[in-house]
């Protein structure tokens, strides 16, 4: 129950101009002489299906870039295409007795109704299916189809790799689906500059991003702020997932909870030219069933109007003793695509019940030692605590063509977020594993609105082009709480007790307790020579943040801050292969809150800045990408200091992250794939109080991560993949004195999946097998707390589209 609705914003001076604008509204390149994509001969295997899923699903295999008008394909079919094949023939074996014909170039396809030179029928105008990168279109899948050649780069729109000057990657819909994600954490595995604070199925997740903790509702969703899932998100409807490494104040504005290592975006699902019907169906250790629906379909005389329904559930235990987990989740993605407008709508309502949940330990005091890792299976919190979280949400997106050159923009969204519990706050007491937990009820609501509007445009001055944007934004969240804590119980890591359901009561409505008003005015121009080779951008962000705290309807704490980000980039293409590029950009963060568990929980610091300059090359060898990056990252940091009590939180310092990270991915060799890459991090503390810690490495940032991923099409079968992953997390310091010490770990996956045509429907079984030699670690010192790794996974899904 709500006390208030949203109170209007204030018109100060930002918030006035946004209001103003809102009405107006790991190899090098290939050489010269390798043989053209058409004429080298690949394995293909491609089902009878409707001309247009079969156009696509060529595209994938040969990796090349494809999109068309469902009018072109409609009512055609495609025979079945298999064997050795150059990419000419098996385009050529698909549109026998079409009436089109196809031409492979050398990324790219071109289709086209069969000329008068080959039926004696009139000359009709070539259609061209390359798929361009620019606002609202998504950039085509790289080779081997697990990321993307390039995504939104927030204000300034999509942008290919070689031309992004940030370190970002791309995961695709198919990883997603290939490696059975079923939330964030599960595809950013992946990624060698992020690695997870929590384990699979702990019923929330949060990531650490260049030695930096990125919160999971600091999470966009198609550009916006606040509106994606606050603990773990569904996948069902989300199309991509971007990462851009680093502090991105003016590209994004500022995260609600000031994340600054990274930001992440989820980009919704689109109906595609063929109307989809999958059904999947999916089992996970231990006795975890789930289902999952995907339906699209275009309609119109034009095929411009799109829905994509994706609905899922999934419930059971999990290898964690006495966890278990339930997840309902529907997301509806509508969009319409005319001659100077273009719309989108989203509408997500995801419900989860996690019990048994995994959560934060809080340390021992500094200077003792941490116990070994107890058995993963084991699990430290009741079985009846317990997290239910219900979240809906709504965003609509649209642009308008107001020129040649001008496009003007807009976003609205909002979510509303109900959350239930019973848990435990648990703190590590000696190095034997004993511990101590106070259980506590919970229950809280968060309602967010956020809205964006800007103009985007071009122009030339001289020899030179720009591409300015002009982007203004509102964010509004209102927070309540209403907390009882129980009473203090002992335990063990490694034995814990079997205490009884404690009877914590909570009554009345639920209290506001925090309010958060934040508004950002934004302007960039990139600049372009003439043969768009070199180019520059320059921009700044004005940002206001408002947030007060409230105790009974009164309030405790209050602060009105304001803030310029200014941001310069650079980048140069060298060749059509190599790009180089720096960056200076600096992150805002809102003062940071004294966590539960803390003496002085909820406490609210002032805003903070980060800096970051980076540097770093990109190297395209047309099958295989490669990013390198060097950084480094500047941010006050904060403390949960031991006391022997409960700890306190506090600021204290400065945390210096400097890094080298490489990351590659694509085909390197016929149906081989790679995902791979390393990030060596060096972060010290520095400006400590008193000096005390300065030069000692700062908590949670492993100093190497290497991760190696690979898939292969082994020929042994037609359709038979065999997939296999390792990661490498070096060890970690709990503390800030530097006393406490986690130990590096490693962790194996294996997989498979087989591809195989029944009933003339296409079907997918595939199976997985995470951390293969059931390791038993410590995950992560991120936030101030420990989290266990999840214990040896099975999981297994089978999909067929009909």
């Amino acid at each position: 129950m709500r006390t208030a609705p949203l109170p209007r914003f204030r018109l100060a001076p930002l918030s006035l101009a946004t209001t103003l604008l809102l009405g107006g509204m790991a190899t090098l390149p290939v050489a010269a002489q390798a043989q053209p994509a058409a004429t080298v001969a690949r394995s293909f295997a491609i089902a009878a299906q409707p001309l247009g899923s079969a156009l696509n699903e060529f595209a994938r295999q040969a990796d090349l870039q494809l999109g068309f008008p469902a009018t072109l394909v409609a009512g055609k079919n495609a025979p079945a295409v298999s064997g050795q094949l150059s990419p000419q023939q098996a385009l050529d074996r698909l549109l026998a007795g079409s009436g089109l014909e196809g031409v492979v170039r050398e990324k790219s396809v071109l289709v086209r109704p069969v000329s008068a030179g080959t039926s004696g029928a009139a000359v009709l105008p070539t259609v061209s299916v390359v798929a361009e990168s620019g606002a609202g279109v998504l950039p085509g899948a790289y080779a081997g189809g697990q990321v993307a050649r390039g995504g939104r780069v927030g204000v300034l729109g999509n942008r290919d790799m070689l031309e992004t000057p940030f370190s970002t990657t791309q995961y695709t819909s198919q990883l997603v689906e290939d490696q059975q994600a079923q939330t964030i954490g599960d595809v950013l595995v992946n990624d060698p500059s992020v690695r997870n604070t929590y384990g699979r199925s702990a019923g929330r997740e949060e990531f650490n991003i260049r030695g930096f903790t990125l919160f999971n509702y600091d999470v966009s969703y198609n550009g916006l702020y606040g509106v994606s899932p606050r603990n773990a998100a569904s996948l069902i409807g989300v199309e991509r997932v971007e990462v851009l490494r680093g502090p991105s104040a003016l590209l994004n504005g500022m995260a609600p909870a000031g994340s600054v290592g990274g930001g992440i975006n989820l980009v919704p699902k689109r109906a595609g030219a063929e109307p989809l019907n999958r059904l999947t169906l999916s089992y996970a250790d231990d006795g975890q069933l789930g289902v999952h629906a995907d339906v699209a379909r275009r309609f119109g005389s034009d095929q411009q109007w799109g829905v994509r329904l994706n609905a899922a559930k999934r419930s059971g235990d999990t290898p964690v003793n006495g966890s278990s987990e339930r997840v309902d989740a529907v997301s509806l993605g509508l969009d319409y695509v005319g001659e100077h407008v273009r719309l989108e709508a989203d509408f997500n309502y995801q419900d989860r019940v996690t019990h048994g949940r995994s959560s934060l330990l809080f340390p021992p005091e500094s200077g003792t030692a941490i116990p070994a890792a107890p058995r993963n299976t084991i699990n430290f919190q009741p079985r009846w605590s317990y997290w239910e979280a219900k979240e809906r949400a709504a965003v609509v997106r649209g642009e308008v063509d107001l020129s040649a050159g001008l496009v003007a923009y807009g976003a609205v969204g909002a979510m509303q977020y109900d959350f239930d519990s019973l848990q435990t706050t648990s703190l590590l007491l000696d190095d034997q594993g004993n511990m101590a937990a106070r259980p506590y009820r919970l229950k809280e609501y968060v309602d967010t609105r956020t809205v964006e509007a800007g103009l985007r445009g071009k122009f030339q001055t001289g020899t030179l082009q720009h591409e300015w944007v002009l982007s203004a934004s509102s964010y509004a969240q209102n927070n309540g709480l209403l907390r009882q804590n129980g009473t203090i119980f002992r335990s063990s890591i490694y034995a814990p007790a079997d205490v009884a359901m404690p009877s914590i009561a909570l009554g009345g409505s639920i209290p506001r307790t925090a309010e958060t008003r934040m508004s950002s005015l934004a302007l960039a121009d990139t600049i372009f020579s003439s043969d768009r080779r070199l180019q520059l951008t320059l921009g700044a962000r004005y940002q206001e943040v408002r947030s007060r705290s409230l105790n009974a309807g009164v309030v405790s704490d209050r602060y009105d801050k304001s803030a310029l980000t200014p941001m310069v980039a650079a980048l140069y293409k060298a060749t059509d292969q190599i790009s180089v590029y720096g960056n200076y950009i600096e992150g805002l963060s809102q003062g940071p809150r004294a966590p539960e568990g803390a003496q002085n929980a909820g406490q609210v610091f002032p805003p903070s800045k980060s800096k970051q300059l980076e540097v770093g090359a990109k190297f395209d060898a047309g099958r295989v990408a490669t990013t390198v990056s060097l950084f480094q990252i500047e941010r006050p940091s904060s403390v949960l200091e031991a006391t022997g009590g409960l700890p306190v939180f506090r600021m204290d310092g400065q945390q210096r992250n400097r890094g080298l990270e490489i990351v590659s991915q694509g085909e390197v060799a016929r149906g081989v794939r790679l995902l791979a890459g390393m990030a060596y991090t060096q972060g010290l503390q520095t400006r400590t109080e008193g000096g005390v810690n300065d030069g000692r490495t700062a908590p949670a940032v492993p100093r190497v991560q290497i991760n190696l991923g690979g898939e292969w099409d082994t020929p042994l079968l037609p359709g038979l993949t065999l997939t296999a992953r390792a990661l490498r997390t070096s060890t970690q310091y709990v503390d800030a004195a530097n006393t406490q010490q986690l130990p590096a770990w490693t962790r194996m996956d294996i997989g498979a999946r087989y591809r195989f045509q029944a009933g003339g429907k296409p079907v997918t079984l595939r199976a997985s097998l995470e951390n293969v030699l059931d390791k038993n670690y410590w995950q992560s010192a991120a936030r101030e707390g420990l989290t266990m790794g999840a214990p040896r996974t099975l999981l297994v899904s089978v999909s067929t589209d009909f």
